[in-house]
């Protein structure tokens, strides 16, 4: 058994694997609310259950985590069939590793034409965690949309409200993660100012 697939402690939460723990500690410290393993479904008459629902600035995210998207092709296929046919409005999304502040995960969700841009099925696998201009709201964005005002995060229409550290929280997050010691306790530094919802 791998470390990857050594399940783990957080925050009282049990977690199947670290790889799940340190995405849900990552989640924890940017204050993205989240839940572990919602619920299942049927997909083509055949279970999926995702590992995260995450609510990001501008809507839903379903989540599959893995350690690495080539070394699971049967379950990369199954995530996919999910992701055709999800819950709308929502994106989905795959991250393969560790969280770091530059993870490119494949992100499926609407089309450009689409008045709700959680609908359809475009694909792209260049999105990042983006803070908005406060730096206190995360979510997937394309490069091009750094520090882009996320529709409806709420967040000031002042162009110069940039000092929340929004790049900042993103590194620290991943430190978080990356230094979080299952089954020790935690570090200290894993606790989390946020709560799972």
């Amino acid at each position: 058994m791998s470390r990857w697939s050594l399940p783990g402690e957080y925050e009282g939460k049990s977690y199947r694997s670290h790889l799940d723990g340190r995405w849900a500690i990552f989640f924890t410290e940017l204050d993205i609310k989240f839940e572990y393993e919602p619920q299942g479904f049927a997909t083509d008459g055949e279970g999926y259950l995702p590992d995260f629902t995450v609510f990001a600035a501008t809507g839903l995210i379903w989540v599959e985590i893995k350690p690495n998207w080539k070394e699971d092709p049967e379950g990369v296929a199954k995530w996919r069939r999910f992701a055709a046919q999800r819950p709308q409005p929502s994106r989905t999304a795959l991250f393969a590793g560790l969280p770091t502040p530059h993870i490119k995960p494949i992100l499926i969700g609407g089309d450009d034409t689409s008045k709700d841009p959680g609908q359809g099925g475009w694909e792209d696998d260049t999105c990042e965690w983006r803070p908005c201009p406060s730096g206190y709201h995360f979510d997937l964005t394309f490069p091009g949309l750094f520090r882009a005002k996320f529709i409806e995060d709420g967040c000031p229409d002042d162009p110069d409200d940039f000092g929340g550290g929004g790049e900042a929280k993103i590194a620290a997050a991943s430190v978080a993660a990356l230094a979080y010691r299952f089954g020790k306790g935690g570090t200290g530094k894993g606790e989390s100012r946020g709560t799972a919802a």
